[in-house]
């Protein structure tokens, strides 16, 4: 339910509370849109100012004020088709979002990006308050007036009554509400008002991100990726965009991918694109602060499992180089057909190729405008170690390795978390991917100066992660593919597996890599974890308002 009005009185109090001081700090912000007044306007009263109680005084990232609209649709009675929705979440990302240094250590969020979560000495008691339910960057990606972040408190034991005994009262009777403690801290370290969002408001949304736009990336599992993306803004909708992607892929395939997307802010991108080769993929963004580069991720799978890093900068004209394929090559041995990816590849880039002293380039051909295929002969005594690749006078640093054998491997992730799907739940599927590694110059392996060779052939396996006897968690957990592709078992009871149990487990992912030259059985493994279904989703809006 809406809170009442602040008084005068009240705002003047809540002033003094946020981190500035400063008298016009939680003064609130005006709602200068008919179309959140009018979906909003029956519980959230207007004052004079145009201040609406409780929105006037948030601030949140879109996925923020996306959950904050799918609650109201669901649970206040509010009637909103996808498109209106998503122009309430735009007006108000736009006007009561966050500042780029506010929002960008917790990106990870947008970019559904597995993150390992990190809390500092004094956040034991959040840690164990909110965590167990959300994210950090959930709360993390709000700021609020002092009463606000009080009214999450009442909220969340109406919504969910039990929390009062689980995490919001403290062990004794003595010690009180321990979410009042945590709400202190929230209020301290993540008021409303801030320098960054004062300086971000002065400094106005920027220049937007029209333009053609140089594109890097890498597919795990697949390799490099390069070529061209253009941002076209959609006529009369400042922050709208539509764009195409230009692209080849290591093997040499291009694609063609059309989308559009919203740039909220000035500085924050989401969007979707479609494409024969990576098929439909979101897009999170973020703009840097000069507006040269967008760095960011493309995702898709119902947990955004299967995703690349992606970077894209302003194309000025001239040649890019992205990426070479494949990214390392053995001394004493030629290597055929590598490519070089990027764009703006004239008639004569094939011809400056340059790999560095040792290498020599014996044939090298101009396929198009964003890749190039090269015949390279690698001497017996060429120097080991990382080499700049140059085309067209523009070098890609470190873009190549030079190496006398693959001396280990390492499979990534590490460790990975895979949910069994399929009946009533999605699969959270895993990719996995074994990359080969030298030693370096100083001739030990693991340490800092090794030199990365990029992904390399393996047969893959899954073996027993010991918990008890006889679990044969590897008979019914899932398979993974020739592509590391790990695929989850069904969810629900199994009747072939003992006391008719699930699939869920745990097992070791496993990597082979045999040398060519030496015969040599190179090995790595991961643990993956294969765990229950989510059932339980707050963005069951038929489209994602944000997105």
């Amino acid at each position: 339910m809406a809170s009442p009005m602040r008084s005068p009185a009240a705002v003047a109090f809540i002033s003094l509370v946020g981190l500035s001081g400063a008298a016009e700090a939680e003064d609130g912000i005006p709602v200068r849109s008919p179309l959140v007044e009018a979906a909003c306007g029956s519980c959230h009263a207007t004052d004079d100012a145009g201040r609406m109680s409780r929105i006037s005084w948030q601030r949140k990232s879109a996925e923020g004020w996306q959950i904050t609209v799918i609650r109201m649709i669901r649970t206040g009675n509010i009637s909103l088709g996808a498109e209106e929705a998503r122009d309430v979440v735009r007006y108000l990302t736009d006007n009561h979002g966050l500042a780029p240094e506010e929002e960008r250590p917790y990106f990870y969020l947008a970019e559904q990006r597995p993150h390992q979560e990190t809390f500092g000495e004094d956040e034991a008691l959040l840690k164990e308050t909110c965590s167990r339910c959300h994210l950090t960057a959930r709360f993390r990606t709000q700021r609020r007036a002092a009463e606000e972040w009080d009214l999450l408190k009442g909220m969340h034991v109406g919504y969910f009554p039990t929390i009062e005994g689980q995490t919001f009262r403290g062990e004794t009777p003595e010690e009180g509400w321990a979410v009042d403690r945590v709400l202190d801290q929230l209020k301290e370290k993540y008021p409303f008002e801030t320098t960054a969002w004062r300086s971000y408001r002065a400094k106005g949304p920027g220049p937007g991100i029209a333009g053609r736009w140089f594109f890097r990336g890498s597919q795990p599992g697949s390799g490099p990726i390069g070529g061209i993306v253009e941002f076209r803004p959609d006529d009369g909708s400042d922050g709208n965009y539509g764009y195409e992607a230009n692209l080849v892929h290591a093997d040499g395939t291009a694609e063609r991918r059309l989308g559009a997307g919203v740039l909220y802010g000035g500085f924050s991108f989401r969007g979707r694109a479609r494409g024969d080769r990576l098929e439909q993929r979101r897009a999170a963004l973020m703009l840097s602060d000069d507006g040269q580069t967008l760095t960011g991720r493309l995702f898709s799978g119902r947990f955004g499992e299967d995703g690349l890093d992606v970077t894209l900068t302003r194309a000025a004209g001239g040649v890019q180089v992205a990426a070479a394929w494949p990214p390392a090559g053995r001394t004493g041995s030629t290597a055929a057909g590598v490519r070089i990816l990027g764009a703006g590849f004239g008639e004569d880039a094939a011809a400056s190729l340059d790999f560095g002293a040792g290498v020599t380039v014996e044939n090298a051909r101009r396929v198009s405008e964003m890749e190039l295929l090269v015949d390279l002969r690698i001497d017996d005594a060429a120097p080991l170690g990382y080499r700049d690749v140059s085309a067209g006078g523009i070098r890609l640093v470190d873009g190549f390795a030079v190496h006398d054998g693959v001396d280990y491997i390492r499979v990534s992730p590490e460790m990975a978390l895979s949910r069994v799907g399929g009946a009533v739940a999605p699969k959270q599927f895993v990719q996995f991917e074994a990359s080969g590694w030298h030693r370096g110059p100083d001739g030990e392996p693991l340490t800092g100066d090794d030199l990365a060779l990029g992904p390399v052939e393996v047969t893959w396996t899954t073996e027993e992660y010991y918990i008890r006897d006889e679990d044969a968690d590897t008979r019914f957990v899932g398979n993974i593919d020739e592509r590391g592709l790990f695929t989850p078992g069904l969810d629900g009871p199994n009747p072939e597996r003992e006391l008719m149990a699930d699939n869920m487990g745990d097992v070791w992912v496993v990597a082979e890599h045999q040398d060519p030259v030496s015969g040599e059985t190179l090995r790595d493994r991961a643990r993956l974890v294969v765990s229950p279904p989510v059932f339980l989703f707050w963005d069951l809006f038929p489209q994602r308002a944000a997105q």
